[in-house]
C-alpha cells in the first residue's frame, strides 16, 4: 500500500515538474486570447505577377476599395505608391474589365508646399473611405494628405507624441526609426506603426479624446471620409514658417501605445507596414523578418501589448528581403512593395492569396 502511494506521488512529481518546464520554456508570457496558440507558418507564399512602379526606394502602399471604372464595374485594384527620397506619389491600376495595366507617377512637392530637391522620408500612405489619400512623413512627424486625383492639398498635420513620456524619448532618440505604417480610422484617429528600437502600435487622435484600440467599429467604411481634416476654432494648431501656403496645421497626440508581446517580437525583430484586409484583419510585414503577420483582431485600449491572431503568420517568398510595403486586395492577395534603388527592375509583386481571418 504505501509503496503503491509511492510511486503515485513519484508520477504527481514528475507531472508537476514536466508541465513546469513546458511553461518555462515559453519565457514569461501567459499564453491566453488570440496567442493561445502559437501556431506555425502558414502554407507558403508565391509570386504571381510582378511589375515595375517607378518610384525610388518604394516604401509604402495604400489601396483604394470599390474604385469604378468608366464602364460602371470595379476595379481589380488600385493602388497608390511613395518613396521616401522625393515627392513622387504613383497611381497604379489594373481594370476590372480589359486588365490593362496603368501606372503613372506624379510629382507633387508644389501641391504640398514642399521643394522638390528635398527628401520626402514618406514611408507609409494610407487611403480613406472616401477620396483622400494621406503621407506619413517618418523624419518630420507630418502627414500630408491630398484628393485621389493628386490635384489638391486637403491639409496636413503634425503628429505630437509629448503626451507619453517614454515615447517622446523613444521618438527623439531614434529619428529614424518613427512611423513606418499608417491607417486612418474614425473620429480623426491614425494608427501608426513605429518601426523598431523598439516596435510599437500608436495610437493618435485630438487632444482631449480617449484612445479607441482597434476593431470592427473603429475603422473607416466605404465611403466614408477620415474627419482629421477638419479643422475649427477649437482645433489645436502647429503654425508653421510657410504661412503663405498652410496657415495653420491641424496636431494630433499621441493617445495611447501598445508594445509587441513576446511571441510578436520574436516573429517581427523590426516592423515596417500594417494595413487592413478585405477581411477585417490588420496586417503586419516585418522587413528584416521577411513575416507577414495577421494580429489579433481586436486591441483594446486597456491593453498594454499586441499580439498574433491565433499564431497565424506566412514567409514571404525570396527574393522580397527589403519588403517595405504592403496592401490586401478584394481576393486576399498581398501585394508587396520592394525597397530598391534600381530602375527599370521590378519593385512590386502580387503574390498568392492568404486564408481570411474569418
Amino acid at each position: 500500500m504505501a509503496r503503491d502511494m509511492l510511486e503515485s506521488m513519484k508520477r504527481m512529481l514528475a507531472a508537476c515538474i514536466y508541465l513546469a518546464c513546458a511553461w518555462g520554456s515559453f519565457g514569461n508570457v501567459a499564453f491566453s486570447g488570440p496567442e493561445a496558440a502559437l501556431g506555425i507558418p502558414q502554407k507558403p507564399l508565391a509570386i504571381r505577377e510582378q511589375f515595375n512602379v517607378p518610384i525610388a526606394e518604394l516604401s509604402g502602399l495604400a489601396i483604394v476599395r470599390a474604385i469604378k471604372n468608366r464602364n460602371g464595374g470595379t476595379n481589380e485594384v488600385s493602388l497608390y505608391a511613395v518613396g521616401d527620397s522625393d515627392y513622387q506619389v504613383a497611381q497604379f491600376r489594373i481594370d476590372g474589365v480589359s486588365g490593362t495595366v496603368i501606372i503613372e507617377a506624379h510629382d507633387v512637392a508644389d501641391t504640398i508646399g514642399r521643394s522638390e530637391g528635398d527628401a520626402s522620408q514618406w514611408e507609409a500612405i494610407a487611403a480613406d473611405g472616401k477620396d483622400t489619400i494621406c503621407m506619413l512623413s517618418e523624419s518630420r512627424s507630418e502627414v500630408s494628405c491630398l484628393d485621389q486625383d493628386l490635384q489638391q492639398a486637403r491639409g496636413s498635420f503634425a503628429l505630437d507624441v509629448s503626451s507619453i513620456g517614454q515615447l517622446d524619448s523613444l521618438w527623439k532618440v531614434h529619428s529614424n526609426s518613427r512611423g513606418e505604417g499608417m491607417i486612418l480610422m474614425k473620429k480623426g484617429h491614425i494608427l501608426v506603426l513605429k518601426e523598431k528600437k523598439p516596435a510599437l502600435l500608436v495610437e493618435f487622435g485630438p487632444e482631449g479624446d480617449s484612445p479607441m484600440g482597434y476593431g470592427p467599429t473603429t475603422f473607416l467604411q466605404e465611403d466614408e471620409a477620415f474627419s482629421g481634416l477638419k479643422t475649427g476654432s477649437e482645433d489645436p494648431i502647429v503654425y508653421r514658417a510657410n504661412r503663405a501656403i498652410f496657415p495653420f496645421q491641424r496636431r494630433l497626440v499621441a493617445l495611447k501605445m501598445w508594445e509587441f508581446s513576446n511571441h510578436l517580437r520574436e516573429l517581427a525583430t523590426d516592423a515596417s507596414e500594417i494595413t487592413l484586409g478585405p477581411d477585417g484583419g490588420i496586417y503586419l510585414l516585418s522587413q528584416e523578418s521577411s513575416t507577414l503577420i495577421r494580429l489579433q483582431p481586436i486591441l483594446k485600449p486597456s491593453e498594454n501589448k499586441v499580439g498574433l491572431d491565433r499564431g497565424t503568420y506566412w514567409k514571404l517568398p525570396p527574393g522580397l528581403e527589403k519588403a517595405e510595403g504592403l496592401v490586401i486586395d478584394s481576393d486576399m492577395h498581398p501585394w508587396i512593395g520592394i525597397d530598391i534603388k534600381q530602375a527599370g527592375k521590378p519593385n512590386l509583386f502580387r503574390l498568392s492569396p492568404l486564408d481570411s481571418a474569418h
